[in-house]
């Protein structure tokens, strides 16, 4: 099971190569069966291709995020808040969740996208 540091350290390089659209160090953070529920209750991506795929599409769309809230841990899932910019629209958070194997992948991830939580 990783632990608290290693678990941080995942979810801060995933800010980090999210922001600067760096889609294959970004899917080299998740596991090989993962899944990603983007915005979560509208659409699920599952594995890798699905992942790449999704990940590709968003890397054309111009944004930048900053981590707006502390990463919280409990056991092998992790959760934090994002600073979304777009410009021509107000900032905005976005509420992600995610679990970990035992390799420190992201297992799932659950993205709780709001654009009217104005940031």
């Amino acid at each position: 099971m990783p632990n608290r540091s290693e678990i941080c350290a995942v979810v801060q390089s995933y800010v980090e190569h999210l922001g600067n659209h760096d889609v294959d160090k970004l899917v080299d953070l998740f596991a090989e069966g993962a899944v990603q529920h983007e915005p979560l209750g509208a659409r699920t991506y599952r594995g890798l291709a699905e992942i790449r795929a999704f990940d590709e599409k968003n890397a054309q769309v111009p944004f930048t995020v900053t981590l707006l809230s502390p990463i919280t841990v409990t056991g092998r899932f992790a959760a934090m808040q994002l600073r979304v910019h777009r410009e021509g629209i107000p900032d905005f958070a976005s509420t992600d969740l995610f679990e970990f194997d035992e390799n420190c992948k992201i297992v799932s991830l659950s993205v709780v996208l709001d654009p009217e939580a104005l940031v």
